[in-house]
């Protein structure tokens, strides 16, 4: 098994092996039990809290940012029609989306689960 040092950020905690970790995984989640599974033994694993935290306010950092920006320039584009409404709350969800799976992709790290 690679040192600790050597390790990739999405490496198993139990074999070392690239995890398989999908992008949805580093969403934020209400889950306090979740359990994920390495694909290549196995073995048991999650998140770290500090990698959920991370994950938690770059969703919160990117809603933000799209709500003070562009959410408002579409509203103002579509003179608060439903349709541009209905497209300024998409592009919030995926500011959200997107600066949270960033922000934890940046801070991950793997702890192991029995």
């Amino acid at each position: 098994m690679p040192s600790a040092e050597l390790r990739a950020k999405d490496s198993c905690p139990h074999c070392g092996r690239p995890v398989g970790l999908s992008r949805w995984t580093l969403l934020p989640s209400r889950d306090n039990k979740r359990i994920l599974t390495c694909k290549a033994c196995g073995g048991h694993f999650d998140l770290s809290n500090a990698c959920k935290m991370a994950s938690m306010l770059g969703g919160m950092v990117g809603m933000a940012v799209a709500v003070a920006f562009p959410f408002g320039w579409i509203i103002r584009a579509g003179h608060g029609s439903k349709l541009f409404l209905i497209l300024g709350a998409i592009v919030v969800a995926c500011g959200f989306c997107v600066a949270s799976m960033t922000l934890a992709s940046l801070a991950l790290s793997l702890e192991a689960r029995p």
